[in-house]
């Protein structure tokens, strides 16, 4: 779960899904990123299902929500109604590891850029209309992602629950009290309060990071990553959330003290350059962290040329220098790729298991969708309908938060009447003396009501999920119409290569083949890998004499 990221990015900040649906666009292999689920398998994208700074499996940011709860709970997370296969078809699948789907149109056969066939799946499959899987592999991709999401919910409920337990126990109160004798000065005290109050609450949800982070994904053989290795993660995510926890905890604080009445959209202004300024040093400072960047025209000349070439042939250009492969395969065996960054630090990334799991070709495809997220500005676009949905979030939390710590005063002055406690019990323990529970917060400037507003904020922000989600694929959708029409004219059968990088990521990361309409709505931050198929199989304006609608935008 994205405790930090989920915390600070989620409540206080308005990243979705895991500073990481904003800031990282992609998750080509996930629909359902668990950016927004597991924790410290920094992912830039896709896997916190991290709510995460960002962690995923490999990441939806998984992200530990991609994600965004990341996803994107990234984060990060695609499937859908998938169909089993024919009778007909039942031994020629077994006998695959990718099974090859039987209807067709042609064989889509791999050139690389000296028109030389590429061999690795040279004899291409025909691509079908659906994502099918073996028998075995769909009940195993079921299992794992039924898992995903049930630990997706309760990853909110745990995350509530220690929030309320910190808020009702009387240890906010208590540290704030303990913080105000360390120092009078009052950033020092927001200083010693976030970094304790975020400790205990990644401490308390570790088991389920534990679980959902490395149990899980060596259970389904899809890390890579040792147990050393991952605790080294979850301490760095720990301490990156601590960073950013402290400054917009005390942003937060010192416009609550300046304006009762308008904190929430002084907050809400003061938020957008916080989170520009992280989208645009996370490629520097964050992503290194936890992954080795390479520039993609030093490991891979051959294709880095074929990329280029695909580009100027629909009149594009991105530098070279801002294509990267990343070496994904030192902790996970997911397939993806990712665009994150923001103006000057904008970067297109692509994973080595990608690379080495798709032919040229299909490669290609991938690399279409993510730069049409680069080239069709989808991070600024984005994030602006998500700042409009965190204004109306805002003031709505403004409201419910103000009559929460309204009614926890005057609970509060009543009992200071009645009952006198020592010092360790106002630490230590709930005020059980009284029917009241009044836990001593003074109002919404003080430190202490933190755990109140991360309660309140976080429910808004998870019922906004399916608006945040549906915004995301919406431009999923559009980044796979664009990588059809670059790719045009280029890759000889773009359609089938597309269906057979859909098929390959989505297996090999195990991608739900049949998620419910609610599981779709709810977390789906691409359209589900059974409708990308369809699309990509059907779309063909160039077979109709039609016009391309985005690439000719572009030139």
């Amino acid at each position: 779960m994205k405790s930090g990221l989920l915390l600070i990015s989620l409540a206080l900040l308005r990243l979705p899904a895991d500073l990481v649906r904003i800031s990282h666009h992609g998750g080509e292999g996930r629909g359902f990123s668990p950016a927004v689920a597991r924790p410290s398998d920094y992912s830039p994208p896709s896997p916190p299902a991290q709510l995460t700074v960002a962690t995923c499996a490999g990441g939806e940011a998984k992200t530990r929500l991609n994600a965004p709860i990341s996803a994107g709970l990234k984060p990060r997370p695609s499937g859908a109604p998938g169909q089993p296969p024919r009778v007909g078809e039942k031994s020629t699948l077994a006998a695959s590891p990718h099974p090859q789907p039987a209807a067709s149109s042609q064989s889509a056969v791999a050139t690389g850029p000296d028109g030389s066939t590429d061999q690795k799946r040279a004899a291409a499959p025909r691509a079908e209309h659906h994502y099918v899987l073996t028998p075995e592999r769909r009940a195993k991709a079921i299992a794992y992602s039924r898992t995903q999401y049930l630990l997706y919910f309760a990853a909110i409920a745990l995350s509530l629950a220690i929030y309320i337990f910190l808020w009702r126990s009387g240890f906010a109160v208590g540290l704030r009290e303990w913080v105000g004798r360390v120092s009078a000065r009052r950033f020092v005290q927001c200083v010693l309060f976030v970094s304790l109050f975020l400790a205990a609450v990644r401490v308390l949800e570790f088991p389920l990071d534990y679980y959902w982070g490395f149990a899980l994904e060596h259970r389904y053989d899809l890390s890579t990553q040792g147990f050393g290795s991952w605790m080294a993660d979850w301490v760095k995510d720990l301490g990156l959330t601590a960073v950013v926890g402290i400054i917009v905890v005390w942003v937060f604080y010192w416009l609550v003290r300046c304006s009762r009445r308008r904190w929430w959209l002084y907050f809400w202004f003061a938020s957008i350059p916080i989170t520009l300024a992280f989208i645009l040093v996370e490629p520097y400072v964050v992503e290194p962290l936890f992954y080795r960047f390479t520039p993609l025209e030093k490991t891979q000349p051959a294709l880095t040329d074929r990329i280029e070439k695909m580009l100027e042939h629909a009149g594009l250009a991105i530098p070279s220098s801002r294509i990267y492969e990343m070496d994904a395969s030192a902790k996970t065996r997911i397939v993806n790729a990712y665009v994150s960054g923001w103006g000057t630090s904008k970067r297109l990334v692509v994973w080595d298991t990608t690379l080495n799991k798709l032919n040229s070709d299909e490669t290609l495809l991938v690399v279409g969708h993510e730069a049409g997220h680069y080239v069709l500005h989808h991070i600024p676009k984005e994030f602006a309908l998500d700042e409009m949905i965190f204004l109306v979030l805002f003031y709505v939390g403004f409201v419910f938060i103000n009559r929460v710590v309204a009614r926890e005063n005057a609970t509060t002055c009543r009992t200071s009447r009645r009952v006198e406690e020592s010092k360790v019990e106002k630490f230590l323990t709930p005020r059980l003396s009284t029917l009241d529970f009044s836990t001593g917060v003074e109002g919404v400037g003080d430190l202490a009501s933190l755990p109140i507003v991360l309660t309140v904020l976080t429910t808004l922000v998870f019922l906004a999920t399916p608006a945040l989600n549906g915004i995301s694929r919406h431009f999923e959708h559009q980044a796979d119409q664009f990588g059809l029409e670059v790719a045009y004219g280029v890759v000889a059968d773009p359609n089938t290569a597309d269906v057979r990088s859909f098929q390959i990521m989505a297996e090999e990361d195990l991608e739900d083949p049949d998620p419910s309409p609610f599981i779709r709505f709810w977390l789906y931050t691409h359209p589900s890998t059974d409708e990308r198929i369809r699309f990509a199989t059907s779309y063909k304006p160039w077979a109709e004499g039609k016009p391309l609608e985005f690439v000719p935008t572009i030139r």
